[in-house]
């Protein structure tokens, strides 16, 4: 997962020794605390050991930490939409004892089950591919009670299983068939009413001609409205534009690392053929398959008829869609919880294009249209969203708050460069493609590196700078005693611990355990009563699983800014008015003429700790006045 490019850089920088020994490796304290329900455990009950560990052997530390994540399931907490998925409920025999309407669409006729439904009886649950109506391929993953107990079944199904000891889950991942996400995800690329018809029409039609006259328009009128379609998505081809279709659809948004592996382990492919099969559905043509892998295109054409042969699928476009949805049905599986459902906060998902069309970049959009746009930045972990209140309070200021998830973060892509200059440009990019002319900027913790980089790349588009909490350089940095300040201070002094220790934490995000994370890492009394509010708790963990469920990349990158001792540039001192919003419920606050801006105005937000979009929206609103 960390050999991808976009991580060269992350682990330069420099290491900390303390000349305290501990008595136990970071291996040993998590062996000794294996009796405990989750690793983390550890760090929360027992830093001070943990902390003796690190600065001994950073190295070790690494490589410990790394393979206690490789033991934990890949995904923590998946948040999934209940219209991707369809359930039912069989005896081994084959016997449908409930299913709910979306799988009586799928199999009109009893699907026969029978192989798989032992199999999985006998071995455990499973994942592979069945044959649904008009002959389509989906998959499929079946497992007994015991394994079952994690999903969020309808009490209808709870009753059907719980009636007879031999009966199995059987939940399909049938995104495409869903008229309602095809619109969800129409409106997230913002395609029009023509464009829409079109993408869904894609989805099962055999071509283009066919998909076309599926959705009521000429072929050259469907082939501009393709060339559209795939500007906006940032694909080439439609293999790759239809798994881009998939992702949006689904909330868990698996990331596609290992698409070979799971078309190896679901579908029955040799591991060439799904190698084949993986760089087909990405987009690739033939010939540069046959390049990135080294093999002969004739060799790839066989491979792939070989594919299309064994999974059912009608042609690399459909082949694109089994993938894609095989991939978000295992990422929810795979998950320690799945949690059903859609995600409060509101606001209008959008998928854009970089100016380069390289890369996917995510923000959520709340409008009004006409107000005066306000970039709002997310913290390290969690704020993709807005708490009702500050969008409120941002509305009713005469602002349209727009929400960029950074390079890493959330839905968009890694920067496969330098993050602060990618970070900064994926902004003009909103400002472009959004027709925006001059957007505000309410910047806050380590996002501070991104927010001065766009002030200096962009400066024509930036009209006023809020800095919320600014973290400062490495060099500045304060000697606060909480435990995430201790628990940062080593992340930046050990790049080479960053993604490591990110991955470790991702993997363990479950609600019971953020919970705890939560009251131990939060300080100000303000932050710890907006915690006793359920909904509060439910907001702020549904955030931070949604941010982290695809990769660590965003944390990483942005920590190794801080560790490779970043430093403002001088070129920002050009813009004046700036705003500086301090939380007074935070100790330790470094004087901010760090940032090198004239005339730089400091506003304490009283009582505030890290929380203030759910503590103080009308004082974070009024900044802008």
């Amino acid at each position: 997962m960390f050999n991808d490019p976009c991580n060269e850089g992350l682990l330069q920088g420099y290491s900390q020794r303390s000349m305290r020994a501990p008595s136990l490796r970071l291996s040993e304290l998590l062996r000794a605390s294996a009796s405990k329900s989750a690793p983390i455990e550890l760090l929360l009950d027992s830093w001070s050991q943990v902390e003796d560990a690190v600065l001994a052997d950073t190295g070790h530390a690494r490589d410990d930490l790394a393979a206690a994540s490789s033991a934990l399931p890949p995904i923590a907490g998946a948040i999934s939409d209940r219209r991707a998925l369809a359930t039912a409920v069989m005896t081994v025999a084959g016997q449908v004892c409930f299913a709910d309407a979306a799988y009586r669409e799928l199999f009109p006729d009893v699907a026969d089950l029978r192989p798989l439904l032992k199999r999985a009886r006998r071995e455990g649950p499973l994942v592979s591919l069945v044959e649904g109506v008009a002959a389509a391929a989906f998959t499929a993953w079946i497992g007994d009670a015991e394994a079952a107990a994690r999903w969020p079944l309808d009490p209808e199904a709870k009753a059907a299983l719980a009636a007879g000891p031999d009966r199995l889950v059987v939940v399909v991942g049938a995104p495409s068939r869903s008229s309602e996400l095809a619109r969800r995800a129409a409106r997230v690329l913002d395609l029009t009413a023509l464009e829409a018809r079109l993408a869904e029409a894609l989805m099962f039609a055999p071509n283009l001609e066919v998909a076309a006259a599926d959705a009521g328009v000429g072929r050259e009128t469907a082939r501009d409205a393709l060339r559209r379609i795939n500007a906006k998505a940032g694909v080439r081809r439609t293999p790759e534009l239809i798994g881009r279709l998939i992702g949006v659809m689904c909330v868990a948004q698996a990331n596609g690392e290992d698409d070979a592996a799971l078309a190896e382990t679901a579908f029955g492919l040799t591991p060439a053929e799904a190698r084949v099969g993986a760089q087909i559905a990405r987009g690739l043509t033939a010939p540069e398959t046959a390049q990135a892998l080294g093999l002969s295109p004739e060799t790839v054409k066989t491979h792939m008829k070989a594919v299309l042969h064994k999974t059912g699928a009608k042609g690399a476009k459909d082949f694109a869609r089994l993938l894609g949805e095989a991939r978000e049905l295992v990422a929810v599986a795979s998950a320690s919880e799945s949690v059903f459902g859609e995600e409060e906060g509101g606001g209008r998902l959008r998928v854009i294009a970089s100016l380069d069309g390289a890369r996917r970049i995510a923000l959520i959009d709340y409008g009004p249209y006409d107000a005066q746009p306000v970039l709002v930045f997310h913290g390290a972990a969690a704020g993709r969203r807005l708490p009702d209140g500050l969008r409120q309070a941002l509305i009713g200021a005469g602002l349209r708050p727009i929400v960029v998830q950074r390079p890493g973060f959330g839905l968009t892509d890694p920067a496969g460069g330098d993050y602060t200059a990618t970070a900064a440009a994926d902004m003009a990019a909103v400002v472009e493609r959004l027709r925006l002319r001059k957007v505000h900027l309410l910047a806050r913790d380590t996002g501070t590196p991104s927010a001065l980089a766009f002030a200096q790349d962009y400066p024509d588009l930036l009209d006023r700078m809020v800095l919320m909490n600014p973290h400062p350089p490495m060099h500045l940095e304060d000697q606060r005693t909480t435990f995430v300040a201790s628990v940062q201070r080593h992340l930046l002094r050990n790049p080479d611990l960053v993604v490591a220790f990110a991955e470790f934490l991702r993997r363990q995000a479950t609600t019971r355990l953020l919970e705890r994370i939560l009251f131990k890492a939060l300080e100000a009394e303000a932050d710890l009563r907006a915690l006793e509010d359920p909904a509060v708790r439910q907001f702020l963990i549904r955030d931070i699983q949604a941010m982290c469920a695809r990769s660590v990349y965003g944390f990483a990158a942005e920590h190794a800014v801080y560790a490779n001792d970043w430093r403002p540039t001088p070129t920002a001192a050009r813009h004046a008015g700036w705003v500086v919003a301090q939380s007074t419920g935070l100790t330790g606050h470094v004087e901010p003429s760090w940032i090198g801006v004239r005339d730089l105005r400091i506003v304490e937000i009283p009582d505030a700790g890290v929380l203030p979009q759910f503590t103080h929206p009308a004082h974070l609103a009024a900044l802008f006045a």
